[in-house]
């Protein structure tokens, strides 16, 4: 009984010594994901991601648009963007409205310095001789980007949002709800992602987000989902899932050549040629 007794003492003995040093310095090793986040921003530097839409209507889900791309880090946040993207017509749609099949077509956006340069898509076969790029003011992230992921947790601001509002959190992961309205005066993507501001409406609009964390707490994976009646596609659920890698990567992301970029009034001025 006594050698049982003094089996337990060393045992207590030992934990005092050990546990509590060794556990909280492990939690402590551990980085917030925002700070995690915050070590990424090195300029020249950047993730890759990929996202699919979905909407969900009637009880059948369809894919609506996929998109992939970088994003170039500044000390601050995002700087640049590079991403490609294409919205899923199908076959039937494309037989019965020919002009509609342009939507099919692959998308690129450059952002570089708040503006937007765009190749290909529904613009494509109305750029003037010897253009490539339209710059385009009024559409951020041009046809795709209005339907793609309009949550992005790898900005800061927006990652920031989101884990004030997380009712779950976990060692890797997080979840929660933000309003159109809450992610609009902090989002630059999400605005960008828009067009336009939200009405009264809209603003009230609540996004139900899950984020699963990687290697360093980074983000990996982003699912977002909200009503369809706040984008135009009453009676639906949208449904948008990205995922992160290669964070730390090399990413340089340029402005076309100015001899190849239109405007426009050019492709106005093409028409009706």
């Amino acid at each position: 009984m006594k050698r049982f007794a003094a089996v337990l003492a060393c045992a207590a003995a030992a934990a005092a010594l050990t546990g509590p040093l060794s556990v909280p310095a492990a939690h402590a090793q551990a980085p917030d994901p925002l700070k995690a986040l915050k070590g990424q921003l090195v300029t020249g530097r950047g993730v890759t991601f990929t996202d699919v839409t979905k909407v969900i209507q009637g009880g059948e889900s369809q894919i609506f648009a996929r998109r992939k791309g970088s994003l170039q880090f500044g000390r601050s946040g995002i700087s640049a963007i590079d991403m490609t993207g294409r919205l899923n017509v199908s076959d039937d749609v494309k037989e019965l409205l020919p002009e509609l099949a342009k939507l099919g077509r692959p998308e690129r956006i450059l952002w570089v310095k708040n503006v937007s340069y765009l190749s290909g898509g529904l613009f494509g076969e109305s750029m003037p001789e010897g253009k490539k790029w339209l710059r385009t003011p009024g559409l951020a992230f041009g046809v795709v980007g209005m339907s793609g992921q309009s949550v992005n947790a790898a900005e800061p601001a927006t990652l920031k949002a989101l884990l004030t509002r997380a009712t779950t959190k976990r060692p890797t992961s997080y979840a929660g709800k933000i309003t159109f309205g809450e992610l609009y005066k902090v989002s630059p993507w999400f605005r960008a992602s828009l067009g336009e501001k939200p009405t009264a409406k809209e603003a009230k609009t609540v996004i139900t987000w899950k984020l699963a964390l990687g290697s360093g707490r980074l983000p990996a994976r982003l699912t977002a989902t909200h009503s369809g009646d706040a984008t135009g596609m009453k009676g639906s659920t949208i449904t948008m899932d990205t995922r992160y890698t290669g964070w730390g990567s090399e990413v340089t992301v340029k402005a076309p050549p100015a001899d190849e970029i239109a405007r426009p009034e050019e492709l106005e001025n093409a028409d009706s040629e």
